[in-house]
């Protein structure tokens, strides 16, 4: 079982505009809600590749059920906390078929949750860790969270001899790595952040599973004292937000079964691939996975 601490978890808003454009008035060909944030992809991708997964994160208190039941009828045990009044965040996803640029995307702050919120989800946290396998930290946090929060779950996973992992960027991927996750995954922007606010080249230190993501020229996992670069399968432009999420459940999904680094980076390359066809971001096809993750090439660097 995976737990997957996400604070900012959100309501995506899927819109498909045909030539989209700025500052003009367009109408949306469809409309698509459902369950958003890094942390409900994750769960959604890892529980479609038949692993056991437990979400936890702040919801608004008006409509957590947005959030909480769609999830929950996909086998994904949401255990949320309602830390603000109001509504909880939406991400808005324009796509637009008739282009292959990158999506525009619109994310909502989380309101600044209320003062014993923080306090609660953590106990949260702390009860989930001894039943579970692995602890992955994603997304942003919530306002009012400091930004060794991560890093604070993942040491206490650690002390309970359970796989960490991260997925986040600026200060709060420089905290968390200072806990020595196992497994890393910041996209090429991330990963320049992290290196360019460094002044000496041991100012951090990279995890045993560290996995550099660029889009659609692949991905570099550096592991076991080696340097593998992966092309992906193939190539979608139907949606890409989500993929790198996809990714990162793969990953330690089969890394949690045992399989090797190599292995676990076809499967997620496979993955990122197969959620990146897909409209909806988290959700993968598992027939296509298992069939990409044979054509996934690796190359030593």
């Amino acid at each position: 079982m995976l737990l997957v601490v996400c604070p900012n978890l959100a309501v995506d808003r899927v819109l498909q505009v045909e030539n989209f454009q700025p500052n003009k008035v367009q109408r949306s060909r469809s409309v698509l809600t459902q369950p958003g944030g890094k942390g409900s992809n994750v769960a959604r991708v890892f529980r479609q590749l038949g692993g056991d997964v437990v979400l936890v994160g702040f919801v608004g208190s008006i409509n957590a059920s947005f959030i909480r039941d769609p999830l929950e009828r996909l086998g994904i045990h949401v255990d949320a906390v309602a830390g603000y009044s109001g509504e909880s965040r939406t991400c808005t996803i324009v796509c637009d078929n008739q282009s292959s640029s990158h999506p525009t995307v619109i994310n909502e702050e989380t309101p600044q949750i209320e003062p014993a919120s923080g306090a609660k989800l953590l106990a949260k946290i702390r009860r989930w860790i001894p039943r579970v396998d692995g602890v992955l930290t994603t997304g942003s946090l919530s306002t009012g969270l400091p930004e060794n929060f991560y890093a604070q779950i993942l040491h206490e996973a650690r002390q309970h001899k359970k796989l960490t992992a991260i997925d986040a960027a600026g200060s709060v991927l420089r905290c968390g790595l200072a806990a020595g996750p196992d497994f890393m995954k910041p996209n090429r922007e991330e990963f320049f952040q992290l290196t360019g606010s460094s002044r000496t080249p041991s100012a951090f230190a990279l995890s045993p599973h560290t996995a550099l993501t660029f889009g659609k020229a692949g991905a570099v996992l550096i592991s076991n004292g080696q340097c593998l670069y992966a092309a992906p399968p193939l190539l979608f432009d139907t949606n890409p937000i989500g993929a790198g999420d996809a990714f990162a459940a793969a990953y330690l999904r089969f890394l949690l079964d045992g399989c090797p680094a190599e292995e676990c980076l076809r499967f997620a390359m496979s993955a990122a691939a197969s959620d990146a066809a897909t409209l909806r971001p988290g959700y993968v096809d598992v027939p296509q996975v298992h069939s990409l993750a044979t054509r996934v090439e690796l190359r030593f660097l």
